[in-house]
């Protein structure tokens, strides 16, 4: 395991690096993630080297964390991924349970939605980078507004990339596993990997994650950021009810979402989650306070675009949902581009 101590420096392979200091993030990770100064090494000068990176080193005794690192370097060495645009670069793997990765201003998760221009156009570069690597890594499961790094925010010269493409559910790029190129996660080959609030409808009705999962979860993500609380668990009572608790929230939010009863669902825990999603959403409070979609965004100051491109996303039965492919074209997606004359 790598050093932590500020000062200390890392050899890689293109640069070294320099630790600064730890970074905290959400909270969420078992990986220690730290920022680093890039140097050259003697009077050797790398005019193209960026200044800062990212270190994120796991711990080696921890089984999951080491799992997690290890799908995470298999998945940047992807060539689809390597060579997009819209995730992190990897710069160096340092050895076993240590990557140095692209550094950038911020997360999501540090922004607050203001409405306005400025607000919208980041929203929009969020959506085409999003949805693009929606479309590379066909079931990439973990988006979360932490998880989206952003850099020129105050430019407007925006650019939104996707991270930690070790969590979650992944896909071979196009659904192909490359010969020669290490194993991803098969696409439906895990269950419930999204984050509570970002979790389509279909995974808590205990279907794997799939491609148009990841349309609902870029979409909901956007909504949560937007309107804290409107989805997930943050103000569930108990740990419990955590599942009926978002069900709950996506049934007051889409009323049309047809919840199966108990009887045509299978998993005894899985029953009892649908029949109290039915209850809470009928009788708690908190939860009644919740609108249909288009009432509730009338709480919110957000344009018309806006509001379009999310619904047209948001749609509860997945067969019926668009395809990140679809929604890259769509005409919603066009006119938020014309709301910020793009």
């Amino acid at each position: 395991m790598s050093s932590l101590a500020p000062g200390h420096i890392l050899q890689g392979a293109s640069w070294d690096y320099r630790i600064l200091n730890p970074l905290n993030g959400d909270n969420t990770h078992t990986s220690t993630v730290l920022k680093a100064e890039i140097i050259s090494r003697g009077t050797e000068r790398v005019s193209s080297a960026p200044q800062w990176a990212v270190i994120k080193i796991a711990p080696p005794g921890d089984a999951n964390a080491m799992e997690n690192m290890n799908r995470e370097r298999q998945t940047y060495r992807l060539p689809g991924v390597a060579s997009s645009e819209c995730f992190r670069r990897m710069y160096d793997v340092i050895d076993p349970s240590t990557i140095a990765l692209e550094w950038m201003d911020t997360t999501l998760a540090e922004v607050k939605y203001k409405p306005d221009t400025r607000t919208y156009l980041l929203i929009l570069s969020l959506l085409k980078a999003v949805l693009a690597s929606c479309i590379t890594l066909e079931s990439y499961s973990y988006y979360k507004p932490a998880n989206i790094l952003l850099s020129g925010i105050e430019t407007g010269r925006i650019t939104a990339k996707v991270a930690d493409l070790g969590l979650g559910e992944q896909a071979a790029i196009h659904g192909k596993h490359f010969i020669n190129m290490p194993k991803v996660v098969p696409i439906g080959n895990l269950f419930n990997a999204q984050p509570y609030g970002m979790r389509a409808p279909e995974v808590f009705l205990g279907h794997a994650c799939s491609a148009k999962s990841q349309v609902w979860a870029v979409a909901a993500m956007l909504l949560c950021w937007i309107k804290p609380g409107v989805l997930g668990v943050w103000d569930s009572p108990h740990p419990l009810l955590n599942e009926a608790w978002s069900m709950a929230k996506i049934k007051r939010l889409f009323p049309l979402w047809n919840l199966p009863g108990p009887d045509k669902v299978e998993r005894h825990s899985l029953k009892a989650a649908v029949e109290s999603a039915v209850c809470l959403s009928k009788e708690v409070p908190e939860l009644q306070a919740i609108s249909a979609f288009d009432d509730e965004f009338q709480k919110v100051e957000i344009p018309q675009q806006l509001k379009d491109i999310l619904r047209f996303m948001l749609v509860a039965d997945p067969s019926k949902r668009p395809s990140a492919s679809s929604v890259l074209v769509s005409s919603e997606l066009q006119a938020l581009a014309n709301l910020v004359n793009i």
